[in-house]
């Protein structure tokens, strides 16, 4: 990766938002099934890392494609 920064193609975008999508659900469904209210928290921490990372690809996906994901 050049020191630029890293700038998927609109398939890569595609890729990544449908991989991040599948891990966020993957994750909600351990958070709820999780017993111990810890294990239940860092779940929910990672999830809202996740949403936080799903807006900026969004983000950048219009910015750069004029391409719409979710």
């Amino acid at each position: 990766m050049s020191a630029k920064g890293f700038h998927p193609i609109v398939s890569e975008y595609h890729l990544l938002w449908e991989a991040l999508k599948h891990y966020e659900s993957r994750l909600e469904k351990l958070s709820a099934m999780s017993t111990y209210e810890d294990q239940q928290l860092k779940y929910d921490e990672k999830i809202q890392d996740l949403q936080g990372i799903l807006q900026s690809l969004k983000i950048a996906a219009k910015e750069e494609y004029q391409l719409i994901l979710g």
